[in-house]
């Protein structure tokens, strides 16, 4: 039986063997060299905007939902670079991953037509899938158990304060959801999530700007029954919400300190090199009479905004200056309390969790659940089937 290479290689067949080969080259050369080449990258991102026009002309997407895919895939390749939680290199091949995956790859989600957005998602579950298998494998059970409860017992504490500024947020926020309804105008769930976040990020500012602590907590108040009003209907699922408003911050916070116990180590600060990823900020406290105090917050993102940052999380890692700058702090008994060290990040292998994120999509057909939701084995198998035959 004879093999016509022209009919094997459909469009589709060709776009999983570049994700599958390349991907896992530059895969491969992430983890052992700590870098991705341009040239494999833009080698995706080429044949990306190449699939971009052909999904265009088969009338699988529109031009105006193509460039949504083209420069909203940048802008998430860009914000996860900005935020440090990627390296250039992982930030450019999710972009070029991101423009080569076929409108196919999302016919289960109904959600958003924002595809990245599915992909990232799928990214990041794949992540903590491995963060859970990593943490069974190295991490002793009783200690475990003790990440959990420390972690329950910060939430426990800081809930109370919490509920009303949260509420408050899903307030004001609502105004994302609420106006466009009143309007009879049907936004993409990606954009009214976008809106909510921009709302939020404002009021959050006007508050820390304009209010006192001291009166923040009485501030939010007001705003709660807003929160009722467009988004709890009944006293049931206020309950609900406010354990799951509970639940949530635990678990990133649980999720917090496991991937730290995993992927950093303290390196004291005559040791650092240059490019070594922090995994920490130190910030320096402005107080009238106060003079060289600094304070260290565990973060899992960059804040670049943030005033008086002598070190910061940053996928770029620590330039020269930095590292003067920090010994020098650190002979001067500024760092002492912090025992002169610097909690620095391992390697986390993200060029290939965002290739398997990849190839996962394509089977699942949007969000990973929707294979446990509503696709059987079979379906999988048959899409394997028509890949390789």
């Amino acid at each position: 039986m004879s093999l016509d290479i022209f009919e094997f290689l459909t469009h589709e067949r060709i776009i999983f063997f570049a994700i599958l080969s390349c991907g896992l080259y530059t895969g491969y050369t992430d983890f052992r060299h700590g870098k991705i080449s341009n040239i494999y990258v833009l080698f995706l991102v080429g044949f990306g905007i190449i699939s971009q026009i052909l999904f265009i002309n088969e009338g699988s997407i529109t031009v105006l939902h193509s460039c949504a895919i083209l420069f909203g895939g940048l802008g998430l390749s860009f914000m996860m670079f900005y935020l440090g939680i990627w390296a250039a290199g992982d930030a450019k091949l999710f972009w070029g991953i991101s423009l080569l995956m076929p409108p196919s790859s999302f016919i289960r989600s109904s959600e958003t037509l924002f595809y990245p957005l599915i992909l990232l998602v799928n990214i990041f579950i794949l992540f903590l899938v491995y963060v859970i298998f990593t943490s069974v494998l190295k991490i002793p059970l009783r200690q475990q158990r003790a990440l959990i409860f420390k972690s329950f017992m910060a939430q426990l504490k800081q809930f109370p304060l919490r509920i009303p500024r949260v509420l408050a947020y899903i307030g004001i926020g609502g105004l994302a959801f609420y106006i466009p309804s009143r309007l009879e105008v049907r936004l993409d769930m990606v954009i009214q999530i976008t809106l909510f976040i921009a709302i939020v990020f404002a009021f959050n500012k006007i508050v820390e700007k304009c209010i006192p602590q001291r009166y923040k907590f009485a501030f939010y108040i007001p705003f709660v029954p807003l929160a009722i009003f467009w988004a709890i209907p009944s006293l049931l699922q206020l309950g609900s919400f406010i354990v799951f408003i509970f639940l949530l911050p635990w678990f990133l916070l649980m999720f917090g300190s496991f991937v730290q116990l995993i992927f950093t180590k303290e390196v004291p600060i005559d040791n650092l090199r240059p490019n070594m990823i922090p995994a920490e900020r130190i910030v320096k406290i402005e107080e009238e009479g106060v003079a060289d105090r600094y304070t260290k917050i565990v973060a899992g993102f960059a804040n670049p905004l943030q005033d008086g940052v002598v070190a910061d999380v940053s996928s770029e890692g620590l330039r020269r200056e930095q590292i003067t700058n920090l010994r020098r702090l650190a002979a001067t008994g500024c760092l002492e309390e912090f025992g002169n060290s610097l909690l620095i990040q391992k390697k986390i292998p993200f060029a290939h969790i965002i290739v398997l994120g990849a190839l996962v999509t394509l089977f699942s057909q949007g969000l990973v659940y929707s294979v446990i939701k509503g696709v059987a084995l079979n379906q999988i198998l048959e899409k394997l089937k028509f890949l390789f035959y």
